[in-house]
């Protein structure tokens, strides 16, 4: 299954209407995760953090800029870069500087 037909699928969205908002979305996760690991090459093994981190990009649409907000006793607050859970899921990917990556596969 493709990244965009799964990450549909996880946010129960039937129709194509925001398939351009969510390919963007994708691609900003794919951008995200490649620099925090500094990898040049997507791996496979990567697309269910790449999911995560777009699901987290959509809830957070309308939110940009905010820190955190408070209405009527409750309280939300935002994260700005890729959420701790999935950071720590991503650290097994970094790729220390001068290392070479084995098995790179492309998407």
């Amino acid at each position: 299954m493709v990244a965009l037909d799964r990450l549909k699928l996880r946010l129960d969205i039937k129709d194509d209407k925001k398939d351009p908002l969510l390919e963007e979305l994708l691609e900003e996760a794919k951008d995200s995760i490649l620099d925090y690991t500094k990898r040049s090459v997507f791996i496979d093994a990567l697309i269910p953090l790449q999911l995560k981190q777009a699901i987290y990009l959509y809830n957070a649409l309308g939110s940009e800029g905010e820190s955190s907000r408070s209405e009527g006793g409750i309280s939300v607050s935002y994260q700005t870069d890729i959420p701790e859970s999935i950071k720590s899921r991503l650290n097994a990917y970094r790729v220390l500087k001068g290392a070479k990556v084995a098995n790179a596969g492309k998407i």
